[in-house]
């Protein structure tokens, strides 16, 4: 038998520029991203909001990829979970692509991560396209959640 679903999700702002509510809000759906995915035993994720400068040094040191990335996971070898890595500077340039704000972007790339964690990838356009619907899919079940807790 699995063992009962718990998590850790500890939100990380390097940039100092988000405010504590959005930081509650994205760690709470980094959980409920990884319950939604079936997720069993005691998660640990940390959520590290940077600047584009750290994360394209982990992108080229990791990657070997000397640019700019929006995201990048790193699953723990100890617990089940990881980081999950954001510059946030590139997701508010990357945020108008899709018309949304900020917080909206930060949302969806939190759900990407916490995807990533749970084994999904991204690699083949097929596999993309799967990733961005379920993480649509998970933002819509997160958002109907909170809409129907406030009622």
């Amino acid at each position: 038998m699995d063992a009962p679903f718990t998590c850790t999700s500890e939100p990380v702002d390097l940039t100092e520029e988000l405010d504590d509510a959005l930081l509650d809000e994205l760690a709470e759906l980094c959980c409920f991203a990884l319950e939604s995915e079936g997720a069993t035993g005691a998660w640990e994720v940390s959520i590290v909001l940077t600047s584009d400068e750290h994360l394209t040094r982990l992108h080229d040191d990791f990657m070997g990829i000397p640019e700019p990335t929006d995201i990048m996971t790193f699953p723990s070898d100890d617990v089940p979970g990881g980081d999950v890595v954001i510059s946030v500077a590139q997701a508010d340039r990357q945020r108008h692509d899709d018309a949304w704000d900020l917080p909206s972007e930060l949302r969806f790339l939190v759900t990407h991560g916490a995807l990533h964690l749970a084994d999904w990838d991204d690699a083949t356009v097929e596999d993309r396209a799967r990733m961005l619907d379920r993480q649509r899919a998970i933002l819509a079940a997160f958002q109907s959640r909170d809409s129907s807790s406030n009622r």
